[in-house]
């Protein structure tokens, strides 16, 4: 198979080996494609986020800290029952968790988290109550995203 790019990049042509590439197309406007050019044409990109080339494969370029901001932004909604059941069985009880609530500093963090504590019907892991209430019961991130995969199963 032949390989043919335009040389400003924005076409690229397939051509059996029989055929007479000049027939075809205008050399001056083309070029054969290198190995390199064919294998970066050609090699999949696995995801939206991999945009760099090394030269072998496509390379995710975001840190790991973006990564994992990325897949906590995929997680699905927890049902409020999902969310507290999850809660109690992590030994923390709803009248102790909008105690601990309450004494937030900042009077509109405060009253976001409790209304989001009281009165949400679905729970997301990006959501500011929700890191609000991670803050407050001095959990982390692991821990929270262990919990959170555990109260899908519920």
């Amino acid at each position: 198979m032949q390989k043919f790019i335009n040389n400003d990049f924005s076409d690229i042509r397939y051509f059996e080996d029989s055929v007479i590439v000049s027939n075809w197309i205008d050399l001056s406007k083309y070029r054969l494609m290198t190995n390199a050019e064919i294998l970066k044409h050609e090699t999949p990109k696995p995801s939206i986020f991999h945009t760099e080339w090394n030269g072998t494969e496509w390379i995710d370029i975001r840190t790991e800290e973006e990564q994992l901001q990325y897949k906590r932004s995929q997680y699905p909604t927890l049902t409020r029952y999902q969310f507290l059941r999850c809660l109690l069985e992590n030994g923390y009880k709803s009248s102790n968790i909008e105690a601990q609530i309450l004494t937030i500093e900042d009077e509109f963090t405060r009253e976001l988290t409790l209304l989001g504590f009281k009165e949400a019907t679905n729970f997301v892991r990006t959501d500011e109550s929700v890191i609000a209430m991670q803050s407050i019961l001095n959990l982390d991130d692991d821990q929270v995203d262990a919990m959170w995969l555990y109260a899908l199963t519920l």
